[in-house]
């Protein structure tokens, strides 16, 4: 199941659209074509071109974006790279802009295999970008609470197929999909 099957769905026509953590790109630039995108990123790992002012680096604490500046804000794939005692902070920034909903898609350890496989990415994601930056993943349960505590109502928690993203990396993961409250 590709990313943008569980974006889409949260989506609207002429929706403004904010990636934070946008990584490569590619989920934009795939949304360009329909709506207003901007991605912003801790660090340019851009592969795919965005439009004129789509892309911007911050810090990884305050999102460049005025309030409810956009209707829809992604977090595909990008929390468990966020240090744990930032994860909250990350969040309401996310809450912040957006007028509606948070989109988020995470890896969920289910069992050992799993946080085992799940701590190996992180390792080599921190080495790809250059930090030594600590890191965690939640479970499915461990995000719902941790999105309710940040005034974000779950409005869709699942479970995805392990084998849905790549038959390469088997990860357990999760769609969610939050509203404000």
């Amino acid at each position: 199941m590709h990313t943008l099957s569980f974006v889409r769905p949260a989506l609207r026509p002429g929706d403004r659209v904010l990636d934070i953590g946008c990584g490569d790109g590619w989920v934009l630039a795939e949304l360009a074509t329909e709506h207003e995108v901007m991605g912003v990123d801790i660090v340019d790992l851009r592969r795919k071109e965005l439009p004129p002012f789509g892309f911007e680096l911050y810090d990884g604490l305050q999102v460049p974006c005025a309030d409810g500046s956009f209707d829809v804000v992604l977090l595909t794939f990008v929390l468990h790279h966020v240090p744990n005692d930032r994860k909250p902070q990350l969040v309401r920034e996310a809450r912040r802009v957006t007028r509606r909903n948070v989109v988020v898609l995470e890896d969920t350890p289910r069992n050992a295999i799993d946080r085992r496989a799940c701590n190996m990415h992180g390792r080599a994601h921190r080495k790809r970008i250059g930090t030594t930056a600590d890191f965690g993943f939640y479970d499915q349960e461990g995000w719902e609470i941790f999105f309710d505590q940040q005034g974000l109502r779950v409005t869709t928690s699942r479970a995805l197929p392990r084998f849905g993203r790549d038959l390469i990396r088997p990860w357990a993961r999760s769609w969610f999909v939050l509203e404000k409250f």
